[in-house]
């Protein structure tokens, strides 16, 4: 009776992290470059609720197309760590494309296999000088104990310079399931980049009562 009566939790957390995907910030295409590591790590709220996250991976390049890392999700009551590999191509300015799987293993369940996250990277420049962007992001989500998902997400971007390696860029976005059998959600938000540290400030689910609210920095070593 105490394994039947906790599955139900269990479906429910899986779901909720088949949605984190899409409350990350955006990315692109490539990858972070041969012998050099990248590192992100947030924290997500909803103010008003007690329901807190953090995300954190880690990625070192191989080659000018390959990167591979480990990643790290925690909520409430639950801890999930993931191995990735991670592939990007750029063509031109215009059209750039990559693609990342990362299986994903239950820290508070003996290190059991979770879930399966792959993911299609694009984006590219809208004008010539490369200022006014989009991009994209397609996940789907193969999950252990609960139903598969599958979403997307677009945004319009516009990076403003403001001196010497240092940037704004704010991002306008639309966040849906691939059957369009509910809501389209609407994120917004903006990053400063320094040198090869960038800042964020993002959210989602703005027109609900406890919209999601994330904060996170991330650097590149070389």
């Amino acid at each position: 009776m105490e394994l039947r009566s906790k599955k139900p939790v269990l479906i429910l957390t899986l779901l909720l992290l088949s949605l984190r995907a899409v409350a990350q910030i955006p990315y692109y295409a490539g990858t972070v470059g041969n012998g050099k590591l990248y590192g992100y790590t947030s924290v997500k709220a909803r103010p008003g609720i007690n329901h807190q996250e953090t995300y954190t991976t880690f990625q070192y390049g191989i080659g000018n197309h390959f990167a591979t890392g480990v990643d790290l999700y925690t909520g409430l009551h639950c801890a999930y760590w993931g191995c990735l590999v991670r592939y990007g191509l750029g063509i031109s300015k215009w059209y750039n494309i990559g693609a990342e799987v990362t299986p994903s293993f239950d820290l508070n369940h003996s290190f059991q296999f979770s879930y399966l996250t792959s993911a299609l990277y694009q984006n590219g420049a809208i004008t010539s000088d490369g200022r006014l962007f989009w991009c994209t992001n397609t996940w789907w989500v193969v999950n252990r104990e609960a139903d598969n998902t599958f979403s997307n997400y677009e945004y319009l971007g516009y990076t403003i310079p403001i001196k010497s390696r240092q940037a704004l860029t704010p991002m306008l976005g639309a966040i849906h399931s691939w059957k369009f059998d509910q809501d389209v959600d609407l994120a917004v938000g903006a990053y400063y980049t320094i040198n090869n540290w960038t800042f964020y400030l993002w959210g989602n689910d703005l027109l609900k009562s406890h919209p999601r609210l994330v904060v996170g920095i991330d650097f590149t070593l070389p």
